[in-house]
């Protein structure tokens, strides 16, 4: 039967009370024309168990349970299923974004898969890529001895008790508990130097971009020398792309090689194994320019936008540390990296381009800093939804870069925040936001289940459009008399099916399993949504009056 799309309002009034504030200091804080609002947003706090789903009336929606501090990034697969990073707290890998399992978590928040990186001299961190044939790309730090990085002709000075590598692993989920690496890039094996002849890879920094210098480092990261801190993929390319924080980059690399390639500088779709195709952000890095060349600064959430997005196949960066010691600032950017149709990306060097294609820096620069984390995403309407980590702020843009939507993470170290107060370590390595038609959310209702903060007080109204398939003929149920005074009579032909009445505040005022009736003397007058789900179905939706 054809398919129809409805749209059902649903106004989220909040107009509570609070003592010491009259305007909320934490989750909504506004919610304009023009937001995307038909989905939903993902995050987790850094130093919480918690992961939360939310509509953009800041209500959350879904919440699940682990038994670890995240590992910083997590993932809505499309079957419904998380993944989710785990900090196992390791000892010998210390730096921030420090991680040691995945995990897949049911939406009951039942563990079904999980798989440990973590021993004395490996350990995945930061962020990890599901990719669409069910593998997942993981960095991971591999420790080097002081001998191992002095054969290579790391710089004496630049040595400490190691150096901390890092690889890009692919794993295949296998069972419960275990997985196959079947794909491997490690930066060890492309490196390069100009320290000692004798040593490998001695060459000329600059006539060899496609390498890493091994001596392009200072004191303060002696051992965590490259923190790649974002790792994506184009399947179209067939590439991945990463940001390392202390090279101020973003570098692509052949994902099309074999294992054995990725060591060597010859195979896959380039013909160069697992040297880098491109890089960009700061040609010091190979010796190219000068300081006034550089374009990024402790970057964070490299990525490539989306096909069927305005700016498709673009990259968009989050540029955290901008400008001065004295005077930092953020700005998002999207880049037109120099590729052709077959992922060739020129020999001009260094590499282009000049400037950004697009960039979102506050009015006032200043205003807008986030000293690590964060993230920016592009969405559907050509907004771009941001997350300024260091605060927990995310906010949305609209194409004429104005603020339409704004909320700020309630939760610290210890759980939800009371509102009114301001938050304090409410940490967030990135938000995402999914469409309600991700297939994700097939059959799930995604009803509002009460706000995250807790004694809640908001000034603003919120409206959201909830996009709801729907027969072109009768729905599957149908409620009379309605309007309705006393009761409503539901008749259906589903079976086990559960019945829940929405209020004006988006919040479950009751729900009931298989009624065929109902009493709603206790409804004040008013607009209700009345839903029916069972698990054969997606949820279907009514508008119910109450009139006396």
């Amino acid at each position: 039967m054809k398919l129809i799309k409805n749209i059902i309002f649903i106004a989220v009034l909040i107009n509570f009370s609070f003592l010491s504030a009259k305007v909320p200091t934490i989750g909504l804080m506004q919610h304009s024309a023009g937001s995307l609002d038909s989905g939903y947003v993902l995050f987790t706090q850094l130093n919480n168990k918690q992961t939360y789903l939310l509509n953009k009336c800041g209500y959350m929606v879904q919440k699940w349970e682990s038994a670890y501090k995240p590992g910083y990034s997590v993932y809505l697969l499309s079957d419904g299923n998380l993944l989710r990073t785990g900090n196992l707290a390791n000892k010998e890998f210390w730096a921030g974004g420090s991680a040691g399992i995945i995990e897949k978590i049911d939406w009951d928040s039942k563990v079904i898969w999980s798989y440990k990186i973590s021993s004395s001299n490996l350990c995945s961190h930061h962020d990890i890529k599901p990719l669409p044939n069910g593998n997942i790309l993981v960095i991971a730090w591999d420790k080097k001895s002081p001998a191992e990085a002095l054969a290579l002709g790391r710089e004496p000075v630049l040595v400490d008790s190691c150096v901390w590598n890092d690889k890009i692993i692919e794993l295949k989920p296998i069972g419960k508990d275990s997985a196959e690496i079947v794909w491997e890039w490690s930066a060890w094996d492309h490196l390069v130097q100009y320290t000692d002849p004798a040593k490998p890879n001695y060459h000329i920094i600059s006539s060899h971009p496609e390498r890493i210098n091994i001596n392009y480092a200072d004191e303060t990261s002696k051992i965590d020398w490259l923190h790649i801190n974002s790792v994506d993929y184009n399947s179209k390319l067939d590439q991945i792309l990463l940001s390392s924080l202390y090279f101020n980059e973003i570098w692509i690399i052949d994902h099309s090689t074999t294992t054995a390639q990725a060591r060597t500088s010859k195979g896959g779709n380039s013909d160069k194994g697992g040297d880098l195709l491109y890089r960009w952000g700061n040609p010091l890095a190979y010796e190219k320019g000068t300081s006034t060349n550089q374009r990024l600064f402790s970057q964070h959430d490299a990525s490539w936008i989306p096909q069927g997005f305005p700016d498709a196949g673009k990259i968009m960066i989050f540029n955290n540390c901008r400008g001065t010691k004295a005077n930092p600032y953020s700005s998002v950017d999207i880049i037109v990296p120099p590729v052709d149709s077959f992922g060739k990306y020129g020999t001009i060097i260094p590499f282009g381009p000049d400037s950004t294609y697009w960039s979102y820096t506050a009015p006032i620069p200043h205003d807008f800093y986030a000293m690590n984390l964060s993230s920016g995403q592009q969405l559907s309407n050509g907004n771009v939804l941001i997350c300024n980590g260091f605060t927990g702020t995310f906010f949305e843009l609209d194409t004429n870069k104005e603020i339409v939507w704004e909320y700020i993470n309630p939760v610290g170290p210890t759980g939800p925040f009371n509102q009114g107060t301001n938050p304090i370590m409410n940490l967030v390595f990135r938000c995402t936001f999914y469409p309600s038609s991700y297939s994700a959310f097939k059959g799930k209702e995604l009803l509002p289940i009460g706000l995250i903060e807790n004694e809640n007080v908001n000034s603003s109204n919120c409206t959201l459009a909830v996009s709801v398939e729907d027969t072109e003929n009768l729905k599957d149920f149908s409620v009379y008399p309605n309007p309705s005074n006393e009761y409503i009579n539901i008749e259906t032909l589903l079976t086990n099916y559960n019945v829940s009445i929405i209020d004006l505040q988006g919040k479950i005022i009751f729900k009931a399993e298989n009624p065929t009736s109902l009493n709603t003397n206790n409804l004040e007058n008013g607009i209700y949504l009345i839903s029916i789900k069972s698990k054969a179905k997606n949820p279907q939706f009514l508008k119910l009056i109450i009139n006396r």
